[in-house]
């Protein structure tokens, strides 16, 4: 029978310690979002259908408020009511097309998500089926489960909805102001007076807050992780008395969520209001400023009325960036998570596919194993063992133990084993 009293070191870290993907490291935002980018590309043509309704719903949109300038100017002012009838129903045909075109770019977003959201899914479940046993001895089976629920599901709430909105908003954005500085390019300067304000303290939240939602994300995993251990061994915390030990570190674990959820919330929450309050004041200023040209100049009462419109419709693409920001601040997180996972190097094949097995007995004999995760922490001394055929054995412990450590050296570690009738 073979032995051997030389230690065996694993890159990895042991049971019992802090488990973290191993290649797992924070990413630009930028670079997952990117990346989940070039899982939508697989669908162009879906893709085109989706921009083209969204041109044509934020163009009827724009366009149905620049027609309340002629209908003011021409038909109000002159108290014309069958000009006036008509361009309402021109002003109404355009918001039901809008609408249409709204319907149909939502569904089609849906589809393109959900389609998007299935093959990364798949992806993840199919690069777990490759990953080697230290991967799982050494990571939290409830972590995993919270990459595959949580964050896919702010992956698919981000794709649904963030994403979709945002690009909304940056175009009827640019049109918007398009048709500001058409109108009035002096209101349109004071109408801006405070934009680059708004983008500095964005850029400030969004720096300040970007960590935090990462770090919330790896909590919460954590947390999971934790419980799933919990539950699935309840039995054995009975017996041996763990409860309020159990009880304790689960309170620690919870602590420091709710610290990185607090923190996250409260950085990514403060911007909307902050930039609402913002809009609303730029919005008065711009609303006095036109009565003046409106006075002294002799400015159109439609071209205010429609200016007005259009200010505060600059504002709420400002507002709905920053309402979205949360989203998708967590779905980038989530997605680093998960993009952690399938860019962790599946196992290498060492069997001989070639190799026939030889009869087995039932017999394994363990014979002088030393183990250790790596060189310096080792799990395992001059361990011995002899598993009788048909026998049964339970390997009993706390966490760190060394009981997964003990399994992997049945499976793996065939120099210090004994499989009578195979190799000896």
């Amino acid at each position: 029978m073979s032995t051997s009293n030389k230690s065996i070191p694993v890159s990895l870290p042991g049971p019992g310690s802090s488990r973290r993907i191993k290649n797992e490291k924070p990413q630009q935002g930028f670079r997952a979002l990117w990346r989940l980018m070039r899982y939508l590309s697989s669908q162009r043509l879906m893709l085109l259908l989706i921009l083209i309704s969204l041109l044509l719903g934020t163009a009827g949109t724009l366009a149905g408020n620049y027609l309340l300038r002629p209908a003011i100017n021409n038909y109000v002012l002159k108290k014309d009511i069958v000009g006036l009838g008509h361009i309402a129903l021109v002003m109404i045909g355009i918001y039901i097309a809008t609408g249409i075109f709204n319907m149909l770019q939502y569904r089609l977003t849906i589809k393109v998500a959900q389609k998007t959201i299935s093959n990364l899914r798949n992806e993840l479940f199919d690069r777990m089926q490759y990953l080697p046993l230290q991967f799982y001895d050494t990571h939290q089976h409830g972590d995993l489960m919270s990459r595959f629920t949580n964050d896919m599901d702010t992956v698919s709430d981000a794709l649904n909805n963030s994403i979709t909105q945002l690009l909304i908003s940056s175009i009827t954005l640019l049109g918007t102001l398009a048709l500001m500085v058409y109108i009035s390019p002096i209101l349109s300067i004071i109408a801006l007076i405070m934009i680059p304000l708004m983008l500095y303290l964005a850029k400030l939240i969004i720096n300040k807050s970007k960590r935090f939602f990462a770090a919330n994300q790896a909590a919460l995993g954590n947390a999971n992780g934790y419980v799933e251990e919990m539950i699935s061994g309840q039995k054995v915390v009975k017996v041996f008395g763990h409860e309020n030990a159990a009880i304790e570190q689960f309170e620690q674990l919870n602590q420091v969520l709710r610290e990185k959820a607090t923190k996250a919330q409260f950085y990514s929450g403060m911007m909307m209001p902050l930039m609402a309050n913002m809009s609303t004041i730029n919005y008065a200023l711009t609303t006095i400023a036109g009565g003046i040209l409106v006075i002294t100049r002799g400015f159109d009462l439609g071209g205010l009325t429609a200016f007005l419109q259009y200010a505060r419709q600059f504002g709420r693409p400002v507002n709905e960036i920053s309402s979205q920001y949360n989203s998708l601040q967590a779905a980038l997180a989530g997605a680093e998570r998960i993009f952690a996972v399938i860019d962790t190097a599946p196992e290498s094949e060492t069997v001989d596919p070639q190799a026939m097995p030889a009869p087995v007995q039932g017999q394994v004999t363990l014979s002088h194993v030393n183990f250790g995760y790596v060189p310096e922490k080792q799990v395992l001394f001059d361990i011995d063992i002899d598993v009788k055929p048909g026998q049964k054995i339970a390997f009993v412990g706390e966490t760190g133990a060394g009981k997964a450590s003990r399994q992997l050296s049945i499976c793996c570690l065939a120099s210090t084993l004994c499989y009578p009738g195979i190799f000896c």
